[in-house]
Formats: C-alpha cells, structure tokens, sequence
C-alpha cells in the first residue's frame, strides 16, 4: 500500500472517529401549529453538556421555544459540584442578543444523566422571520468555571 492511500484511509478513518459531542447549526422549517424537537451540545474542558427541547409555532404569538432536558457529564475523573448554569438565548434570527437569554438556576447537576430543565420563551417572531436559538453552559469545578455554547437552532 503506498504511502498517499495510507494517508487516506488514516484521514477517513479519523472523520469517522468525530466525537459523538459535535454539533452544527441546525435549521428546522416549524409551520403554523407545528413543534419539532432538537437537540444541541457542546464540550469545554472535561464536560460535556447536552440540551434537548421542542420549538414551534402559534398562529398569534409567533415562535417559541420549551427546554424539556439537560446532561452534564464529566469526563476524565473530572471532579465538580452541582452548581452548573444552562442559560437559554433566543430572538430574531440573525442577532438574538444576550438580553433575551432566560437563565437557569445555580444548581444543574453534573452526574451524566438526564434532568428536567424548564426555560421557555416565547413571541419571537411572526410571520416568515426567522428565530435563533442557542444555549451556555457554565460547568462547575473548582477554580475557573469553564464555559461553551451550543450551535444555534435556527427555525
């Protein structure tokens, strides 16, 4: 085997061994009176955090968005508390701003299993604007807290 065909077989080899924890901006097409489920996440440091909700669409009210579930998971023996923060932003695509973010409370679990998490917002937009929806975490460990941000949720 040549040396340019072991190159590629390392190359697709290592795109196939891609952490399960990447994620990329999603775009959901959510009509009148529709909901559709997602999921994001993103990894800073040894966690790994993981959101799943539902966004969707009311005649009058425009879009919203319902955060159902968190994991936060710790990696390498990582030690930490249960004091992590999941803050949820979200407006008018494409610049939802920070000042439209709903904050959890200061107490998410980091034991690698799924919890209830309820952040909502709502009236983000009628008609055929587009909302964008992304969520920080704020991991909790001793020292510097480390931080990320999920891949938006366009719909």
């Amino acid at each position: 085997m040549s040396k340019l065909s072991f190159k590629k077989i390392a190359l697709v080899a290592s795109l196939l061994c891609l952490p399960a924890t990447a994620s990329f901006a999603s775009v959901l097409n959510v009509g009148v009176g529709q909901e559709k489920n997602f999921s994001v996440s993103c990894k800073s440091g040894n966690f790994v955090g993981v959101v799943e909700g539902v966004v969707g669409r009311h005649y009058y009210t425009g879009k919203y968005v319902h955060t159902k579930r968190y994991k936060i998971t710790r990696l390498n023996g990582q030690s930490g508390g249960n004091k992590a923060n999941i803050n949820l932003t979200s407006g008018q695509a494409p610049a939802a701003t920070r000042s439209n973010t709903v904050n959890s409370p200061d107490s998410m679990i980091q034991d690698g299993k799924w919890h209830d998490l309820r952040l909502t917002r709502s009236n983000m937009g009628v008609g055929n604007s587009r909302a964008e929806v992304y969520y920080q975490f704020i991991f909790d460990k001793s020292g510097t807290d480390p931080k990320c941000w999920s891949s938006s949720v366009y719909f």
